[in-house]
């Protein structure tokens, strides 16, 4: 009867399992933030098809200590059963990341191991690390790999004894690995069994291809979502790092947009930054299309505020905090299966990154209000915008020579450029920063060339 209810109970799991996708992971690479950025991108997908295992298609000479650790981290949290397809070579980074997924199979002739650290110096290629330096790597290396494999049902003796040669591997009687020797198995020696009762020692079986490991997983029939490198990670990897940069620039742009009439370069330079910021979180694996529309709303609320609405009161706070909202959620790590809402760990970084970019934006903002006025770039953006003759405006240029200490109100928002009427006259008229609303009266007080300055008249 027991048998049966486990039979019944294997043949149910198969069934729920083929219901949904199975997400396959192609990691033929040195382990690198490229490949973090690939396997956040695999989850994020997996989550959205409603994939009901992951494989990592692993072929790897080793890699990054602190991608693999992140690395670790995401399998160790994923929501659905994971498996490493070792196909050819597994080695140290390779072996860990085998280590955080709940099956280890491998191809006929493949091999996992020797995963002692070492140091890439570019141009001279593998570096034996100071010994100090060695023993602390070991060390913590050791712990991760001990509890990764615990966590997942792995033999951890098996893992240390490919981190620390001084530790051998032996199981009964028999001695797998002497000491003073890094282990690394075949195919064939993963897969032998020890002890009573019997089990394999590393590896659940050869097959000769994922198409294989899925049939004996029975998820032959399930349909596959395959994930690799799409050659855009070590382009995500730059727009990240320069995200900062770029949130500056963003901000920027859009004060100048704000402060000249029309919708121009400005806003097309704004417009291309908060792009490639969210493109670059995007290739991460970390930013969705959630943050983009939320940006989107924030920046519609702000425009609200500006163009419709101004006096900037609660559309434009709330449209600054949606965009301030979106930039941090961007870049924040949220773990398979975590919380929706992110701890305040994972906020730290990408808070201290947007405030940076904000209050660095605020600060080039203030120089630009200050001396951006008196710039002849500025005089011909403001002048660009001016409406013809023939729907009755008239140039500022002469004719305004004589209006100094003139009085009027804004026929326009000035922001800071814009129309003033004077009389029956209409002429082009720059606030020296200040935001002025249609209707509200003004004084000339400064005339240069084509550039009449007007301060608010009280």
């Amino acid at each position: 009867m027991l048998g049966l209810l486990l039979m019944a109970g294997t043949v149910g799991w198969v069934a729920a399992a083929t219901t949904g996708p199975v997400c396959v992971v192609t990691i033929h690479e040195d382990i690198s933030q490229n490949t973090l950025y690939l396997l956040r991108r695999a989850m994020r997908e997996a989550d959205t098809a409603g994939a009901v295992a992951l494989v990592l298609n692993l072929e790897t000479n080793g890699g990054r200590v602190d991608a693999t650790e992140e690395i670790i981290r995401l399998l160790e949290k994923s929501p659905r059963k994971t498996y490493t397809l070792v196909n050819g070579k597994a080695y140290s980074a390779g072996a860990f990341i085998a280590a955080a997924t709940d099956a280890i199979y491998m191809t006929p002739g493949s091999v996992i191991g020797a995963a002692t650290p070492v140091m890439m110096i570019p141009g001279q290629g593998v570096q034996e690390l100071p010994k100090s330096y060695e023993e602390k790597i070991s060390s913590a290396m050791r712990a991760l790999i001990r509890s990764t494999a615990q966590a997942k049902g792995h033999n951890p003796d098996v893992f240390e004894a490919m981190v620390d040669k001084d530790r051998g591997l032996t199981i009964g009687e028999t001695v797998i690995a002497e000491k003073g020797k890094l282990l690394t198995l075949t195919n064939v020696e993963a897969a032998k069994e020890y002890g009573e009762p019997p089990k394999a020692l590393l590896s659940a079986g050869t097959v000769g291809s994922v198409e294989e490991l899925l049939k004996v997983l029975g998820l032959s029939e399930a349909a596959r979502l395959v994930i690799e490198p799409y050659g855009l990670e070590l382009v995500g990897r730059w727009l990240t790092a320069i995200s900062p940069l770029l949130m500056l620039i963003g901000f920027v742009a859009i004060y100048i947009e704000m402060k000249t009439p029309g919708i121009g370069i400005p806003a097309l330079v704004a417009l291309i930054c908060f792009g490639l910021y969210f493109v670059g979180y995007f290739i991460a694996g970390l930013a969705g299309w959630e943050e983009v529309v939320v940006f989107a709303i924030g920046v519609i609320l702000l425009a609200v505020e500006v163009f419709v609405l101004p006096g900037f009161g609660v559309t434009g706070v709330l449209g600054l905090a949606l965009i301030l909202a979106a930039l941090v959620m961007a870049m924040v790590q949220r773990m398979p299966g975590g919380p929706v809402w992110p701890t305040w760990p994972q906020l730290q970084l990408p808070l201290l990154k947007v405030l940076g970019g904000f209050l660095g934006s605020g600060v080039v903002m203030a120089i630009l209000a200050r001396y951006l006025p008196e710039t002849r770039l500025f005089r011909k953006l403001e002048l660009g915008a001016t409406t013809s003759a023939a729907a009755g405006y008239t140039s500022s240029r002469g004719e305004a020579a004589g209006l100094v200490g003139a009085t009027g109100v804004a026929e326009t928002l000035l922001r800071p450029a814009g129309k003033g009427r004077f009389g029956e006259k209409l002429v082009d008229v720059v606030t020296e920063g200040d935001l002025i609303e249609p209707g509200m009266p003004i004084k000339i007080t400064e005339v240069s060339g084509s550039r009449v300055v007007v301060t608010r008249r009280k």
